[in-house]
């Protein structure tokens, strides 16, 4: 199941506040007050099973997926030719509140290391990130 909560540009989706807020209520409340949005609003089951739309943004489906797993039948985007193009460009107006700057990043671990051994570190890698200790160019601590 772990594995399926991965999406096809890398982000973990099963640890996503949007995810765990759809079994969590107080998780909800929160992030609803913060968007001016219903608790019952604030749900996701993971971009996989939601086939690239994502409830809270809602459609379009994500041009990402839509292009990877539609167009060229893939299960994750370091497997297309064109690794890595446009469609994983970080939000870089949003770069501290939402995890995109880790795509390219999670990809190439997962493309090395394999799936199951990067979902042993995902959750990490993920909280160093929002937490500040993995910087851009640093030497904090890496997958070997």
């Amino acid at each position: 199941m772990e594995k399926e909560l991965v999406s096809v540009c890398g982000l973990h989706c099963g640890i996503c506040p949007i995810y765990l807020a759809t079994k969590d209520r107080a998780l909800a409340e929160k992030i609803a007050s913060n968007r001016n949005l219903k608790p019952e609003d604030i749900h996701c089951k993971g971009c996989r099973a939601e086939k690239g739309v994502i409830p809270i943004i809602g459609p379009p489906i994500c041009q990402t997926y839509d292009c990877c797993v539609n167009k060229k039948k893939l299960d994750f985007c370091y497997q297309c030719d064109e690794f890595p193009c446009l469609k994983l460009v970080p939000c870089s107006d949003r770069a501290s509140e939402i995890p995109h700057n880790t795509k390219i990043y999670n990809l190439l671990l997962i493309q090395k290391k394999g799936l199951e051994n990067w979902l042993k570190e995902a959750r990490n890698i993920r909280r160093l990130y929002f937490k500040g200790k993995k910087k851009r160019g640093g030497d904090e601590p890496v997958l070997k």
